[in-house]
């Protein structure tokens, strides 16, 4: 039987890509899938073919969240931005999206909840309506684990008061990678499945799809968000030229996935090929390296397509995602603001150790023997 899918995404760029290792089996399986979010990801949906209804807002574009966020990433660090974005801000919004679903929601009643594990507002509308439930792991799981207690939780108990819920708490999660690959501390009743991509995004456009040459390629992504951010984009963009101009010394070709900081970003190397978005996991069956902000999505990209990593955390899951894979001999990891001299150096030996590729494709190995999604399973397992 056919089942109606309710899936929530929240307002960052990269989420609805990440949220593809649900919505591709839900589609193959016959269910009709309906998509909840910002009005940002209506072209998503069309691309993906599925059904889209407006829901909460695009509060990460407001000035004022996007400067205060950066500031005190770069006064404080990446833990203060962490319980300012997640404890507070994220909880502030969960109110607007709530209202928006328990609307749509009683109106079309589904048959399943997939929210991302962020999606708090999403969270308590099924919640409310008794709808069975479950989290999507979209990296953000080890960060919410460690702040719900203490900042997350408090922060909704007024609201889940006024709805006339208990105490809030995380449902139980899907998380497309091993367990133990991300999480110190396993999350409730998580159930680890296998990660699909969307189709468009595995086929390379003609300018982009070279020859192989006798020169490794690198791949160089440090995300969306970061580009999106305006108080972050200096520091990102000179994280960027370092490692170009790194990528300008060890002899290779170069593919720079820059978003809105590639037209600030022309170089006169013709080895290097600036661009503002490229279709990742395609490339990363290609390239000999990836060298990346080390957001979830993108390491397991890396991993599908068996490609070594230099990762340079930014912020949020980011820099324990980069030294978590580095443990792993799954590449290397820098902070952001290192030298050109150390990304060439780290570049070089990633290139020229086989150990790291050989790690990659035994991990690739470990991530495509995971169990296939079931939603038909999955919803009778949750009811």
């Amino acid at each position: 039987m056919a089942l109606h899918i309710a899936l929530t995404a929240e307002p960052i760029p990269s989420h609805v890509s990440a949220l593809d290792y649900v919505i591709r089996p839900a589609l193959e399986q016959g269910h009709r899938v309906t998509l909840h979010a910002p009005p940002m990801f209506r072209r998503e949906a069309q691309r993906r073919g599925v059904e889209f209804r407006s829901a909460g807002t695009q509060w990460p574009s407001d000035p004022f969240v996007q400067r205060t966020a950066s500031d005190i990433w770069k006064r404080c660090g990446n833990t203060p931005f962490n319980r300012y974005v997640f404890g507070h801000l994220w909880p502030e919004e969960a109110a607007p999206k709530a209202h928006d679903l328990l609307a749509a929601w009683t109106w079309a009643r589904p048959d399943l909840v997939i929210a991302e594990c962020s999606d708090l507002g999403a969270h308590l509308a099924a919640t409310v309506l008794g709808l069975p439930l479950i989290a999507a792991d979209n990296g953000l799981g080890p960060i919410l684990l460690d702040l719900w207690d203490t900042d997350i939780a408090p922060a909704l108990a007024p609201l889940y008061k006024q709805h006339e819920q208990h105490t809030p708490a995380l449902p139980p999660m899907l998380t497309p990678a091993p367990v133990d690959w991300f999480y110190g501390t396993v999350p409730p009743r998580a159930r680890a499945v296998r990660r699909t991509v969307a189709e468009f995004r595995t086929t390379l456009p003609g300018r982009l799809d070279r020859s192989p040459a006798d020169r490794p390629l690198v791949y160089v992504s440090l995300g969306t968000l970061t580009t999106a951010m305006s108080g972050l984009r200096t520091v990102v963009e000179s994280a960027y030229r370092e490692i170009m101009a790194a990528l300008s010394v060890i002899g290779c070709d170069a593919i720079v996935s820059a978003g809105a900081l590639a037209e600030r970003l022309g170089i006169a190397d013709p080895r290097i090929t600036v661009v503002e978005h490229a279709p990742q996991p395609a490339l990363l069956h290609r390239a000999d390296l990836f060298v990346t902000h080390a957001g979830r999505a993108s390491l397991l990209d890396a991993v599908q397509g068996a490609t070594p990593v230099l990762a340079m955390g930014v912020l949020a899951d980011q820099p324990a995602n980069a030294d978590a894979f580095a443990r792993r001999g799954l590449g290397r990891a820098l902070d952001l603001t290192a030298t050109r001299g150390e990304i060439a150096d780290a570049m070089t030996a990633v290139l020229d150790t086989p150990h790291y590729r050989a790690a990659m494709s035994s991990a690739a190995a470990t991530l495509s023997q995971l169990p296939p999604l079931d939603l038909t399973e999955l919803r009778d397992s949750l009811t």
